[in-house]
């Protein structure tokens, strides 16, 4: 997987009781256009899997089981991987780029997702929205945000990528 200059990327997963749980990820270039998009199939954990994950069912199928079979799958590796649920930081020992939680995205069970109610993550500003990555990542991502300063929009781009989704499950619908 080459870099791919000034690409950031953002990575979702969308759950609907139909069909179970999709992840998409839009890799975007500095000035908001897109260069790729995946997504998977929907995931439909079995019964058995909902009882041995109990209270870590969302975290194992997010940050696990969708995200690192997605995200390898681009061929470019952007500078950043920009998400908008907590459980795919745990990604951020799986990918090669950095990790990035758009607190403005992100809603937590118990609320706002913030740098106080995630320990070991700091706040840098991207295009004037708050993101939080990896204490040991920090300098790193902050290099990283000059580049993304013209930016539109940290969180239009998960809906481009649940519309995207909703229109393929659409598709493999009417194909069925």
């Amino acid at each position: 997987m080459a870099a791919t200059p000034d690409a950031i990327g953002f990575y979702t997963v969308q759950h609907c009781e139909r069909a179970g749980w999709t992840g998409g990820y839009l890799m975007l270039n500095a000035a908001g256009r897109p260069l790729e998009f995946h997504c998977t199939l929907p995931v439909r954990p079995s019964r058995a899997h909902e009882i041995l994950f109990g209270p870590t069912l969302r975290e194992h199928i997010i940050g696990e089981a969708v995200g690192k079979a997605l995200l390898p799958k681009a061929r470019s590796q952007p500078l950043l991987v920009c998400c908008d649920q907590p459980e795919a930081l745990h990604l951020d020992h799986h990918v090669p780029a950095p990790i990035g939680l758009v607190a403005e995205a992100a809603e937590g069970e118990e609320g706002p997702v913030t740098a106080d109610t995630l320990p070991g993550y700091e706040v840098v500003t991207i295009a004037s929205y708050h993101c939080l990555v990896a204490r040991e990542k920090l300098d790193t991502v902050r290099d990283i945000a000059t580049k993304f300063v013209d930016l539109p929009d940290l969180m239009e781009p998960f809906s481009r990528i649940r519309e995207a989704i909703q229109e393929a499950q659409q598709q493999v619908a009417r194909a069925a």
